[in-house]
């Protein structure tokens, strides 16, 4: 079961990669579009990130940190910014017997060479299984604008975050319908007045991404790990994202909802002091393990 939690918790977002871009209609949309401005304009991201993954009734967590540096004169570029996340999940059993290396990724998207080099690196090691793959981002760049669709990097998979929190909130924006906003506070190290946004799946991805599910179980029933709705916990006073929930409805008719996956920032710092680019150097692999070039299966995932 926890294998099961972080396969899912990894991959969460990867099925949510569409062919067209819909025009956000719901009122709070415009709350999603605030955040994402925020973020694009931001010279440093710095915070603690958690993570929590719902499988069976039981909740599988993780803890890490997140740092993205935004490129010199890269505004309006593929790749914006610089980044690195690094997670480490938790268990009853962390460590599987004769290994004491934890459940952990790390995943850093880096620019060498003034910009000729640019990769994303993603390493996991979950129950003694060791996984890391290479994206050569300049490849997914070309083949995505050869095809006139420049914008699709924004729309992959949650773990290679490609596009940064600005990318994951444009995600967010296309892809969910979001009613107006309430006002609470979130309590960490102080309170932080925020608005709830309340989001559904808009209706051409709901179909799509249903029928990526196999399509309604037997009763109407949605399938187990279907998104179809979403809650967002925007700061009033810097619009940052602090609290992303996703949820599943029992039903198509039904209110009920389950919670599959969420995510939290903490410590949250913004155009604080530059981060040293040492930090978001390329990965060393363990020894005598070699990385996969992902790049051709990564943009088959695309669709492309």
């Amino acid at each position: 079961m926890f294998k099961t939690a972080l396969s899912i918790l990894t991959a969460f977002l990867g099925i949510l990669v569409a062919s067209e871009i819909a025009s956000a209609q719901g009122e709070g949309n415009r709350y999603v579009l605030d955040s994402v401005e925020m973020l694009l304009n931001a010279q440093t991201i710095e915070c603690d990130i958690r993570i929590a993954t719902f499988v069976g009734g039981k909740e599988y967590s993780a803890r890490g940190r997140y740092e993205e540096q935004v490129l010199p004169g890269a505004a309006g570029q593929f790749m914006r910014s610089i980044y690195r996340l690094d997670i480490n999940f938790f268990s009853m059993n962390s460590t599987t017997p004769g290994n004491h290396e934890p459940n952990r990724m790390t995943l850093v998207c880096y620019s060498l060479e003034n910009g000729r080099q640019r990769r994303a690196e993603h390493y996991t090691h979950i129950e003694g299984v060791k996984s890391f793959r290479i994206i050569d981002l300049i490849e997914l760049e070309k083949r995505l604008k050869d095809m006139g669709r420049d914008k699709v990097f924004t729309q992959v998979s949650e773990v290679r975050h490609l596009g940064g929190l600005s990318g994951k909130m444009q995600q967010i924006g296309w892809f969910y319908e979001f009613s107006s906003p309430s006002q609470e506070n979130l309590h960490d190290e102080e309170t932080i007045p925020v608005w709830k946004l309340t989001g559904q799946l808009q209706s051409v991805y709901h179909k799509k991404l249903l029928a990526q599910f196999g399509g309604l179980k037997q009763g109407g029933r949605y399938p187990v790990g279907f998104p179809s709705d979403i809650e967002i916990w925007i700061g009033c006073l810097n619009s940052f994202p602090y609290k992303i929930r996703y949820l599943r409805r029992i039903s198509e008719k039904s209110k009920q909802k389950e919670l599959l996956f969420q995510e939290s920032f903490h410590k949250v710092a913004l155009d604080g002091t530059p981060i040293p680019v040492s930090k978001f150097a390329p990965l060393t692999p363990p020894e005598g393990f070699f990385p996969v070039e992902d790049t051709e299966n990564f943009i088959k995932l695309l669709g492309l």
